[in-house]
């Protein structure tokens, strides 16, 4: 009977530990997993404009003085101009100091600040303020800095016409619905004489090549064929991409 009893009580005592293995293994996996997102979240990484040298506030920045820097995410937060913003504040006016690898903020461009919109126009170029509402889903996206291209559509004759108003042109903030753009005394009065129009807009890279393609206006019923056109070339252009290096072509 003795003997009976404590084999019972070898057996609870087994069982408890198994019990607290099992609860300290569990335990383990959970600290492990915690790590591991731990060491993967520091890993993670963002693009972030910082200062090359000291700016003062009232500086314009110009080509150099900001340069894409890898930063973890966690020590970077807020509204601040990515790598790749770059070249959409050259040009512009920063109103606060600056050290050396600093991040810049939108917020350290103010748009209304001592003299306004005129801080970010080139008088070389006569350029002005011109306010104008877009239709089209990329209004809402659009944001200061974006350069957009202005595109119109009408009816003449019955037949629907599309054409280019004005290329690249550069967004200088937004209010609402409102889009408030930097063009010349020329492109102004040429948007004022479109906006019968039924304006629109697609919004470009600023990377690409300063000239110019000019396009001449598209009729409904050339809209077909000029796809099929632009189609086959596509494909070909995919196609060719996708060959092997050094493949062999047999005429």
């Amino acid at each position: 009977m003795a003997d009976a009893e404590k084999t019972g009580l070898l057996s609870g005592s087994t069982l408890r530990i198994l019990v607290l293995a099992v609860v300290l293994g569990m335990v383990g996996i959970g600290l492990m997993s915690f790590y591991v997102h731990s060491r993967d979240k520091k890993k993670e990484t963002t693009t972030a404009a910082v200062a090359t040298q000291q700016i003062a506030g009232g500086d314009t920045i110009k080509h150099g003085m900001m340069v894409a820097k890898e930063l973890p995410k966690g020590t970077i937060g807020g509204n601040f101009v990515s790598g790749k913003d770059i070249v959409s504040v050259e040009g512009r006016v920063v109103g606060v100091d600056m050290d050396p690898g600093q991040p810049l903020y939108w917020n350290a461009i103010p748009l209304a600040a001592s003299g306004g919109y005129d801080r970010y126009l080139r008088p070389e170029n006569r350029e002005r303020a011109f306010a104008i509402t877009l239709s089209g889903a990329l209004s809402g996206a659009t944001r200061p800095g974006d350069v957009i291209d202005i595109l119109g559509t009408y009816t003449d004759g019955g037949k629907r016409q599309a054409f280019e108003v004005l290329p690249a042109v550069t967004v200088i903030d937004k209010i609402g619905p409102t889009l408030v753009l930097s063009v010349t005394a020329e492109e102004e009065l040429l948007l004022l004489a479109a906006q019968p129009c039924e304006l629109t807009l697609s919004i470009r890279s600023k990377q690409e090549p300063e000239a110019e393609t000019k396009l001449e206006p598209v009729k409904l019923a050339d809209v077909l064929p000029k796809a099929k056109e632009l189609g086959t070339a596509r494909v070909a252009r995919l196609s060719a991409a996708a060959a092997p290096a050094g493949s062999i072509h047999r005429d």
